[in-house]
């Protein structure tokens, strides 16, 4: 029986030193494809697997989060650290290069609220009447996803066969407790109208790349010619 439990013990370490020489000598090479972070913030070590220099970078640079290095010689890891996550789920990329092979790592950070626990209501009417001339409004907004407010977009809805090339409703800004907007000067010749919301797409779930979006109340907004 010690014989036999000896071999085995044998094979493993065979197999392991094979399988670390094998990854070593690879020109690049990462774990896995995406690591999941928890919202509450924290730092967690990236390992990078080469044998040449490689380098890293952030797609896209974000505030809330970094790396402690953008290069490194073969083998080795870097620190990534992430803050606190107060809104929905969000993501960065890390790009490493080494030779010619690339490799990406999706750092996922899990969401504060849920897709239902999201505030996203325009206040005041329900409907914009808007003069040929243009103009602009300021609405009041109500969300509770503050920290992902220059994330926020205009969803804007026509009738069938009414789509205009360019939007004639443009988000200007969005703030704690407003938004506003520019209504451009009607040059069709004909009133228009469009349903107009305020929407937010998030990282959507860690293995995807497909975001979720929530949109806010509808306002109808209408133009004369």
């Amino acid at each position: 029986m010690k014989k036999i439990t000896l071999y085995i013990l044998t094979a493993l370490v065979v197999a392991v030193s094979c399988s670390q020489k094998a990854e070593y000598d690879q020109t690049l090479g990462l774990l896995s494809r995406y690591n999941i972070l928890a919202a509450s913030g924290g730092s967690t070590q990236v390992a990078v697997f080469s044998n040449t220099s490689w380098s890293v970078e952030m797609d896209p640079p974000v505030s809330w989060a970094s790396i402690d290095r953008f290069e490194g010689y073969k083998s080795g890891y870097l620190v990534f650290d992430y803050e606190i996550n107060y809104g929905r789920a969000r993501r960065v990329k890390l790009i490493f290069k080494a030779g010619d092979q690339t490799r990406t790592l999706d750092m996922y950070q899990s969401p504060y609220y849920s897709d239902s626990e999201c505030k996203l209501e325009l206040g005041g009417s329900d409907s914009i009447d808007a003069p040929a001339s243009g103009m602009t409004v300021v609405i009041p907004f109500t969300t509770n996803l503050i920290y992902q407010l220059d994330e926020m977009f205009l969803t804007l809805v026509y009738p069938e066969g009414e789509e205009p090339e360019t939007p004639w409703i443009i988000l200007k800004s969005v703030e704690l407790d407003n938004i506003c907007i520019e209504i451009a000067p009607n040059t069709t010749g004909a009133d228009r109208v469009a349903h107009m919301r305020l929407s937010h797409t998030d990282a959507g779930s860690y293995d995807s790349t497909e975001g979720d979006t929530v949109s806010s109340n509808t306002i109808n907004v209408s133009q004369t010619k």
